[in-house]
């Protein structure tokens, strides 16, 4: 399971996709409290801290309930660079313009847009670890998730 270290305590929420690892960005639950990998540019609510795997077949499975972690605490969270950057400790990691769903990336910030902040929505937290070009995996990260817009 994902390491993790905080005050706030965890949840489980239905998913409606199958998690073949532990670590994987989980978006906004729908209306009816189910959640699903966090796709590009939408808002992150938290960190799947298990897989779906059936215990015996180790078949992952869909809509399988699967512990969340959320700030402020530290999980292992799936990440793709694209092939193109690396990040060192400190850098911004979030899902806006993610390479594949359920994975984050280094953030880079647009233009300041101070009436929506929409931005933060995507941010997934601060990395702990540096991680080089070319590069995908788990990455130790201090959560910022669910972080709301301000309106």
């Amino acid at each position: 399971m994902s390491e993790y270290k905080g005050a706030e305590a965890n949840e489980s929420r239905e998913c409606s996709e199958h998690l073949d690892d532990e670590g994987y960005v989980l978006g906004m639950p729908d209306s009816g409290g189910i959640v699903a990998k966090c796709v590009a540019d939408a808002q992150v609510y938290g960190i799947a801290e298990m897989d779906t795997k059936h215990p015996v077949t180790e078949a992952a499975q869909t809509g399988k309930e699967v512990a969340i972690v959320r700030a402020p605490k530290f999980a292992m969270v799936q990440y793709n660079n694209g092939g193109a950057e690396s990040f060192v400790i400190g850098d911004l990691l979030s899902m806006k313009g993610a390479n594949a769903a359920g994975c984050c990336k280094k953030h880079a910030w647009t233009t300041f847009a101070a009436a929506t902040l929409t931005e933060r929505r995507t941010l997934v937290g601060i990395a702990q670890e540096a991680k080089g070009v070319s590069t995908s995996g788990k990455v130790k990260v201090l959560l910022l998730c669910p972080s709301f817009p301000m309106q």
